[in-house]
């Protein structure tokens, strides 16, 4: 079973060598966080002036996970939002990250 230490690495992984701050202000600021479980829980997104929910709380637990705004941008791309896969230009998750990010949203979301 994943947990939120998984997770949190594997979206480490996945910005590493980024510009975190400008990545956050691109994306809405401090609402785009995942340093805690709950701020994963809680995130948002701000895309062309759209914001998302990156994990609905109604797609928690119950086997719905890649309905989740976060999964679909992280196997993407979104084209008929006309968003492209992210991390923006990859490297993009392995189905291994996928996976981990997958299963912790469907087991709960879980703080750990």
């Amino acid at each position: 079973m994943s947990t939120f230490a998984n997770v949190k690495t594997t979206l480490g992984q996945l910005v590493q060598g980024r510009d975190i701050p400008r990545m956050k202000t691109t994306h809405g600021g401090e609402s785009f966080s995942w340093d805690t479980a709950e701020e994963l829980r809680n995130a948002v997104a701000v895309i062309f002036g759209t914001t998302y929910r990156l994990i609905d709380p109604g797609l928690v637990g119950n086997g719905r996970a890649d309905e989740t705004y976060l999964m679909q941008v992280l196997m993407g791309p979104l084209e008929d939002l006309n968003i492209p896969r992210m991390p923006f230009r990859g490297p993009y998750a392995t189905a291994d990250q996928i996976k981990v990010i997958r299963e912790w949203i469907n087991a709960g979301a879980r703080d750990d």
